[in-house]
C-alpha cells in the first residue's frame, strides 16, 4: 500500500470514468501560452486543426487509446497510445500520463511538429477539474531552443450516434465539409435542436469600445435564425471573471496579441459528422491597421472621413462589426460566396436606395468589403458605403443548413460562386474585392480611385505604397475577363478585347509614382504566358485562340514590352 501512495505521488494521473471506456472522444489541444508566438501559424488561443477521434480500451493493466474507427485519408492514421493503470476503483481508472506527456504530442500538437524542437527538457504537468464532458491534461514545456509552451490538451466525450448528415445542393449554397470532394452531407453546423441556444464570451483584453460592435456582428445572425423559426440563437457577454478560457466547449472571441493583421473563425467539430463543438473568432492585434488600409483605397476618393489617419470609432465600429459577422459565418459553417457581389448590377451599387436597402453584396462572407464604385457625388447623395449586416444570400443560406423541413427556393440575389485559389479565377464572378457584376467597371472604378488620391495631401509612404499596390491589383483582377466562364458560359469575345484594351491603356497611364516594373512584367507575362493563352483554348475553341494571338500581336507593335518570342508561336496556333 505504501508502495502505491509512493507510486502515486510521484506520477501525475489522469482519472478516467469506466462508463465512457470504449465510447467515442475527441482529442485535441490548444496552446494556451507560448514565448515564441509564429504570426498566424502558432499563437496563445490557437488550436491543432485536426483533432482525432480516438477510444480508451482496457488491455490488462494498460488503458489504450486507439482509433475509433480506420482512417478515412490515405496513409498513417493516429497511432495508439498506451497508458498504465496505476490505480482502479468501481468507477474510475487512475492512469499515468508519464511518459507520454513528458513532451507535447505532436499528433495533437498545436504547434507543427516540424518547428517543434524535438523533445521537452523540462515539463509540468496538471490535470484540473473538470464537468463529466471531457477530461484534460495541462502541460508546460520547456525545449533546448528556449521554446516554452503550455498546452491544454483534452479528451472530449462525442455522442455515440453522430448527427444525421443534411442535404445541402454545394452548387447553390457554401457549406464546409468536414473532407473530400464528397462530404455525403457532412457539413460543418451546429445542432440547434431542442430549442439550444449558443453563448459567446468576448476576450477582456479587447478595448471596451469595441464590445458594443463585437456583440452586434455575432448577434446580427439571430435575424437570420428568427427568420427560419428558431428564435434568438446567439448571445454575447462580456468574459466573466474565473471563465476557464482553456475549455474545449467555451465559445469565444479571443485576442491574438500577436503582430499579424487577420482574423478567422475556428470551429471544433466531430469529424465524424460534421457538427460544431465550439467556435471561437481570433483577431490578430493589427487586422484594424488592415481595414484602416482597405477603407482608405477603396472610400477616400469619395469619402474625406475616410481620409483620417486613424480611423474614429463612429467610422471604425461597423468595420469591426461587419469583419466579426463574416468570421461568425464561418463558425455557423459557411465558407466563403465570392458571387455574392456579382449578384447585384453595377448600377445599383450607385444607387442611395439600393445600398442603403442592400449593402454593397449579397453576403457578408464576400471578399466585397467597400463601395469602391461610389463617387463622392453618390456619398453626398447617400450611397451606403459598407456591406450589410446581412444580406439575401446570408438568410438563404441559414435557412438552407439550420431551417425545417426542404430547403427554401434561393432569391434573386442568391448567387453563390466559390473562393477560387489561383492567381487569376477562372470565374470572374467568384473575383475577390471586385463589386457588381461588371469586372471591366469594378477595376476602372478602382484605378479611378488610386489615382485621385495621389492629388491629395497628407500621401505618407505607406499610403504610396498601399495605393501602388492595388493600382495593379485592380488592374490583375480584370485578367479573369479573358478565357474566363461564368455560369457555364465563356466571357464574350467583345468583353476579352476590350479586357485588353484597357489593360493596356492603363499600363501606358500609370502615375510615376505608382509605376512598378516588376508588377507590371508580371501581368504583361500572364497574357502572353501559357496559363490565360490555354484557358481561351479550352474554353473558347482554337478559332478564338487565334483571334487573341492577332490582339495581342496588334498591342506588341505599340507596346515592345510585351515579352512576344518566336517562340512563343504555338500558342497562337502558328499565327504571324
Amino acid at each position: 500500500m505504501h508502495l502505491l501512495l509512493s507510486i502515486l505521488t510521484a506520477l501525475t494521473v489522469l482519472s478516467v470514468p469506466k462508463d465512457k471506456v470504449g465510447t467515442p472522444v475527441l482529442y485535441g489541444s490548444r496552446i494556451v501560452d507560448v514565448n515564441r508566438a509564429h504570426g498566424k501559424v502558432f499563437a496563445p488561443g490557437q488550436r491543432n486543426p485536426r483533432p482525432q477521434v480516438m477510444e480508451f480500451v482496457r488491455r490488462d493493466s494498460v488503458l489504450m487509446l486507439v482509433p475509433d474507427r480506420p482512417p478515412r485519408r490515405r496513409g498513417p492514421g493516429p497511432r495508439p497510445v498506451i497508458f498504465p493503470i496505476v490505480e482502479e476503483t468501481a468507477d474510475a481508472f487512475a492512469i499515468s500520463l508519464e511518459p507520454y506527456f513528458s513532451t507535447y504530442p505532436e499528433e495533437i500538437s498545436a504547434i507543427p511538429p516540424k518547428m517543434l524542437p524535438g523533445h521537452a527538457v523540462e515539463h509540468e504537468l496538471s490535470c484540473p477539474s473538470t464537468p463529466p464532458e471531457w477530461l484534460q491534461v495541462n502541460g508546460r514545456y520547456r525545449y533546448r531552443d528556449g521554446l516554452e509552451v503550455t498546452a491544454a490538451c483534452y479528451f472530449l466525450w462525442l455522442r455515440e450516434k453522430p448527427l444525421p448528415p443534411i442535404d445541402i445542393d454545394p452548387a447553390q449554397v457554401g457549406y464546409n465539409s468536414v473532407e473530400g470532394r464528397h462530404p455525403e452531407g457532412r457539413y460543418q453546423r451546429w445542432d440547434l435542436t431542442g430549442g439550444r441556444k449558443l453563448d459567446f464570451y468576448v476576450d477582456k483584453t479587447f478595448p471596451e469600445a469595441w464590445y458594443p460592435y463585437i456583440k452586434e456582428g455575432i448577434e446580427d445572425w439571430n435575424q437570420a435564425f428568427r427568420a427560419c423559426g428558431l428564435g434568438d440563437v446567439l448571445a454575447v457577454h462580456p468574459e466573466p471573471e474565473g471563465l476557464d478560457t482553456t475549455s474545449p466547449l467555451v465559445n469565444m472571441v479571443r485576442y491574438m496579441d500577436v503582430e499579424e493583421s487577420n482574423a478567422k473563425g475556428d470551429v471544433l467539430i466531430d469529424p465524424r459528422s460534421g457538427e460544431i463543438l465550439q467556435g471561437d473568432i481570433l483577431w490578430w492585434k493589427n487586422v484594424v491597421n488592415l481595414m484602416q488600409g482597405w477603407r482608405y483605397v477603396q472610400t477616400g476618393a469619395a469619402d474625406p472621413a475616410a481620409r483620417q489617419a486613424k480611423l474614429p470609432m463612429e467610422i471604425l465600429g461597423p468595420m469591426i462589426r461587419h469583419a466579426v459577422c463574416h468570421e461568425m459565418g464561418h463558425v455557423l459553417g459557411l465558407n466563403h460566396n465570392m458571387g455574392a457581389s456579382w449578384a447585384y448590377p453595377a448600377d445599383s451599387l450607385r444607387s442611395p436606395s439600393f445600398t442603403r436597402k442592400y449593402g454593397t453584396t449579397a453576403s457578408v462572407m464576400d471578399y466585397a468589403r467597400y463601395n469602391h464604385l461610389a463617387t463622392a457625388a453618390d456619398v453626398r447623395a447617400g450611397v451606403a458605403l459598407l456591406p450589410p449586416r446581412l444580406g439575401p444570400y446570408d438568410y438563404y443560406a441559414i435557412a438552407c443548413g439550420y431551417g425545417a423541413g426542404p430547403a427554401p427556393e434561393p432569391g434573386p440575389y442568391c448567387y453563390y460562386a466559390p473562393m477560387l485559389s489561383a492567381a487569376i479565377p477562372p470565374d470572374p464572378s467568384a473575383q475577390a474585392e471586385s463589386l457588381g457584376n461588371d469586372l471591366l467597371r469594378s477595376s476602372k472604378a478602382g484605378l479611378r480611385n488610386c489615382s485621385a488620391l495621389l492629388e491629395l495631401d497628407g500621401l505618407t509612404a505607406d499610403r504610396l505604397a498601399l495605393l501602388r499596390k492595388y493600382y495593379y491589383r485592380y488592374l490583375s483582377l480584370s485578367l479573369s475577363n479573358i478565357g474566363g466562364v461564368v455560369a457555364g458560359e465563356p466571357v464574350d469575345e467583345k468583353t476579352r478585347n476590350r479586357t485588353l484594351k484597357f489593360v493596356f491603356d492603363a499600363l501606358d497611364r500609370v502615375p510615376a509614382q505608382l509605376k512598378d516594373e516588376r508588377a507590371e512584367r508580371r501581368i504583361l507575362d500572364e497574357l502572353v504566358g501559357h496559363f490565360l493563352p490555354e484557358r481561351i483554348l479550352r474554353t473558347c475553341g482554337e478559332k478564338s485562340l487565334q483571334r487573341y494571338g492577332r490582339e495581342l500581336r496588334r498591342y506588341a507593335r505599340k507596346h515592345p514590352r510585351l515579352p512576344l518570342k518566336d517562340e512563343d508561336e504555338w500558342i497562337f496556333n502558328n499565327q504571324s
